[in-house]
């Protein structure tokens, strides 16, 4: 694994979605993929399953194992394997706010065609057909939905149409004795789609201008960090009652390079760790990974050779997610808050740090990786990253007085060699932002320091370890994760993943 420098932001991002393995043969090709976001890949219905109550405690717990092994899918809460005193776990789809659903849930979209334009409102048009579970208030259940479709009228896609496609999709678990919702993981997607509605749409990409807000209602257990693929974000919380909050995030969509490969046994000899992907049983293959894992930034330096350093596509994503296990991740106190949103890190590398910014040694350090050319081949890959924390973070970080803060941000590469890029500082209701722009994926490093007026009354040690980065570089770390079958015709894939999912066109057995 690449290790975090001590006294840089290194920014180091990879796209996957999840570690499948399949049987070695020597007759084909192996693939590798790299996948942005879970709720990109959604199934589009929810899904719910029984467990037993010890398996979701340990998942609750962080304790590893294959704890969705056992798993049973539900057709209702009133029905077995769902009845009685059994652990839940789900993957569902958040509804949309209304009279009667006021927690977990889309209180409203809206988007602008340009920065310098206002938010239009979007008008609620419907969800799919897929299947849904009502809420059962007794058992702590939310209600599970499906993807909805909004129209924001006089605002286009690059489809050329005004229709756009919301999905926010909840890993969560739910111990029958304590009936307190675990969540795991929320993934927030807005999308373009052409077609009469969503079940029979096309996805499209969003415009590079548009600027879209997306609402949402959450519990105010949901804290830490987010990230995401975003650029130029803002982020604002309100208390709405003692248990939840009114969370926006607005920002522009950004264009994210793809990693998708086949390779044949020779070439998997040839990487850089022979037989990298192959799985510790010998008989099948690491076949994909999400971009937020620790093994996403091996995965660049693994295939950047085969691939020769250049992406396989491209596409204008907008998506924030929750960053799981972040506190466990951060690696100062003042990162550690449990009790709020603390901040959100974005950006358009192929791979990226899975967990909070590191503060090392007065720096707040993050990683990304990626490949150095877009899918032509010629065209450099253009790299983005901001942050947005709390100013009572970062002042606390740093011993700062409540006197203005300012920062510098600057970009090298691994040489040392200034890169040309644009940053930006800036402080506004509470919230500090910094953004790196334009720079290249030759191993870039982005410092960012912050200065202000020390408050003498107080000492803080700012020197600190990084909890973020793996062990030893020279030990590549692989992802705990959970098993799923999925199929396709009749080729069989297994998926090991810490969130597993079925790749687009496949079916879980």
């Amino acid at each position: 694994m690449w290790l975090r420098r001590p006294s840089f932001i290194a920014v180091i991002v990879v796209a996957l979605i999840s570690t499948a393995a399949q049987p070695v043969s020597a007759a084909s090709t192996n693939r590798h993929l790299l996948v942005d976001s879970f709720a990109e890949m959604g199934t589009g219905y929810s899904e719910v399953f029984a467990m037993p109550e010890s398996d979701v405690e340990n998942i609750v717990n962080n304790i590893p194992g294959e704890n969705i092994k056992n798993r049973l899918p539900c057709e209702s809460l009133d029905a077995a394997p769902c009845t009685g005193d059994t652990g839940i776990g789900m993957r569902i789809y958040l509804p949309v706010c209304s009279a009667t659903i006021n927690t977990l849930c889309i209180e409203g979209l809206a988007i602008a065609p340009d920065s310098n334009t206002a938010l239009v409102k979007a008008n609620l048009l419907g969800g799919t057909d897929g299947k849904t579970f009502p809420a059962n208030p007794a058992r702590g259940f939310p209600e599970a939905s499906t993807p909805t479709s909004w129209q924001v009228p006089g605002v286009t896609n690059m489809g050329g149409t005004d229709t756009y496609d919301v999905k926010v999709l909840m890993d969560a678990y739910l111990p029958s004795n304590t009936k307190k919702l675990f969540i795991f993981d929320l993934n927030s997607v807005v999308e373009g789609y052409v077609g009469k509605d969503l079940a029979s749409s096309t996805k499209v990409d969003l415009s590079e201008k548009q600027r879209v807000a997306l609402t949402l209602h959450l519990p105010n257990t949901v804290t830490g960090w987010l990230n995401g693929r975003l650029t130029d974000p803002n982020i604002s919380i309100e208390k709405i009652d003692s248990t939840q909050n009114r969370i926006r995030v607005e920002a522009n969509p950004v264009l994210v390079p793809e990693i998708s490969v086949n390779l044949t046994d020779e070439q998997e000899a040839s990487l850089p760790t022979p037989y990298y992907f192959r799985s510790s049983d010998q008989v099948s293959w690491w076949v994909s990974n999400n971009a937020g894992n620790f093994g996403a930034i091996e995965w660049i330096k693994q295939l950047s050779g085969v691939m020769k350093n250049t992406a396989s596509g491209e596409h204008r994503a907008w998506f924030f997610s929750t960053v799981a296990n972040n506190v466990a991740n951060a690696s100062n106190s003042c990162l550690q808050d449990k009790n709020q949103m603390i901040g959100l890190v974005t950006t358009n590398s192929a791979a990226y740090s899975p967990g909070a910014p590191d503060f090392v040694n007065g720096f707040l350090n993050y990683q990304v990786a990626g490949m150095h050319y877009r899918v032509d081949g010629t065209s450099l890959a253009i790299g983005t990253y901001d942050l947005v924390m709390r100013s009572d973070v970062a002042r606390c970080l740093y011993n700062f007085t409540t006197a203005p803060i300012s920062a510098t941000v600057s970009i090298t590469n691994e040489n040392g060699t200034q890169q040309v890029g644009t940053t930006v500082v800036s402080e506004k209701n509470g919230w500090l932002h910094l953004g790196a722009y334009g720079f290249t994926y030759s191993s870039p490093i982005v410092k960012i320091k912050l200065t202000g007026t020390l408050n003498n009354s107080k000492v803080k040690n700012t020197t600190a370890t990084s909890n973020n980065s793996p062990g030893n570089k020279n030990q590549p770390q692989k992802i705990q994760g959970y098993p799923i079958t999925c199929v396709k015709g009749k080729t069989v894939q297994k998926i090991i993943a810490s969130k597993p999912m079925c790749p687009y066109g496949w079916k879980k057995k």
